[in-house]
Formats: structure tokens, C-alpha cells, sequence
């Protein structure tokens, strides 16, 4: 899934979840209903995280796949 933020930027699942475990995001919210995750920054701000389908996606924008990462932290 691909989600637009509340600053306008697209993220991956596995971006997010990068973002979590190395500790520059936390999970703030969810909503069941609408897919929407909040999550806070480190610097203190949150964001808005919304689902967007793959072919909903503006022109320009790509999509990282989990086998196309090289280096994941440990």
C-alpha cells in the first residue's frame, strides 16, 4: 500500500515501517474505517497518512518494493 501524507510526500509500506523501527517516527493513530494512520515525528510534529491506490498515483512517483532495498539497519 502507498500512502500520501499530510505534507504531500508518498510513502511505502516499507518506508513507514523503516521510519518506526529506526525510531524516527511513532505510531500516534489509526482508523479501521478509512486505512488512515497519524503518526509523530521526531520532531514532535503529526502527520496524516493516507491510503492511495497504485493506480491512483500522480505521474513521477515510484514505488520502492522490499527486494529493491539493499541495506536494512539492524
Amino acid at each position: 500500500m502507498i500512502y500520501e501524507s499530510s505534507t504531500g510526500e508518498y510513502y511505502s509500506g516499507l518506508d513507514i515501517w523503516m521510519r518506526f523501527e529506526s525510531g524516527f517516527w511513532e505510531p500516534h493513530d489509526w482508523s479501521q474505517a478509512t486505512g488512515q494512520e497519524w503518526v509523530q515525528t521526531e520532531a514532535g510534529e503529526v502527520l496524516t497518512l493516507t491510503p492511495v491506490p497504485e493506480s491512483e498515483l500522480p505521474d513521477g512517483v515510484s514505488v520502492t518494493e522490499a527486494e529493491d532495498v539493499d541495506y536494512l539497519p539492524e
